[in-house]
């Protein structure tokens, strides 16, 4: 595997909140697209052209920039069926893939421009939260393969726990299970008197929420029930995958 680090520096109910209106998509958008694009150039193209990305094992720097290139070139043209589903993702790699890193970054620019203008309007239609999310999540996926870690706080983040830990409750409940609570330094997430707590800080979570750590690294979290530390790592195993509709990582992720 090629090196890739740089020595550059570096909803309380289970209702999911429509907050499209109250957070600037568009601007959340474009602002990772642009600090992607940075990286890279920060980075070099030329050096990131065989880097394995560790969060996305499958993909090289280019293949993942070739993605976000062909998640947007979808959303654009509501190629959206099997989304967000493999086929559907490898269809973009094999579209894109092969074009050059500067072309890639000239046409996803060109592109981007046009889709913002549709969120900033809201109808860039059902895909708009998962096409910032996702640019939010790989832009980090990016940061851990280089080591320029970055961006770990902010407003996306406030949005966004909103809407993926206001999905948490029915997950538990379909379970089966005691209801359990996210507590962040946004805030806390799931019923008052839930027994089971998770407190977490914002960026881990995403990372957890987006299938970025594994099962062990989720059980070894701050878990506590009925305010005591969980020791057992087994009394929590079972939430652990309940917490990313993606699925959890096989192994463990060290950003």
């Amino acid at each position: 595997m090629p090196a890739c680090r740089s020595s550059a520096s570096s909803a309380p109910n289970s209702t999911e909140p429509d907050l499209s209106e109250d957070f600037d998509l568009a601007g959340a958008y474009a602002s990772a697209r642009s600090r992607i694009s940075g990286l890279v150039s920060t980075a070099g193209m030329d050096e990131v052209a065989n880097c394995i990305v560790p969060a996305t094992p499958a993909w090289t720097v280019p293949l993942l920039i070739a993605h976000l290139r062909g998640v947007l070139a979808d959303v654009a043209a509501g190629n959206l069926e099997g989304s967000p589903g493999e086929a559907w993702t490898a269809a973009q790699i094999k579209r894109w893939g092969d074009v050059p890193l500067p072309e890639l970054f000239e046409q996803w620019a060109a592109e981007s421009r046009e889709v913002e203008v549709l969120l900033r309007a809201g109808t860039a239609g059902p895909f708009s939260v998962p096409l910032v999310m996702d640019a939010h999540a790989h832009e980090q996926d990016l940061r851990g393969a280089l080591g320029m870690s970055g961006e770990r706080t902010g407003s996306f983040y406030a949005w966004a726990i909103d809407i993926l830990a206001g999905r948490i409750p029915d997950r538990v409940a379909k379970a089966g299970l005691a209801p359990m609570a996210l507590v962040t330094p946004i805030g806390r997430f799931g019923a008052d008197d839930a027994p089971v707590t998770l407190t977490v800080d914002e960026w881990e979570y995403t990372r957890v929420a987006f299938g970025r750590r594994s099962v062990a690294q989720v059980t070894a979290l701050q878990w506590a029930v009925n305010g005591v530390p969980v020791v057992d790592s087994a009394v929590v195993a079972l939430y652990a995958p309940l917490l990313s509709r993606f699925g959890l990582a096989t192994v463990d992720l060290t950003e």
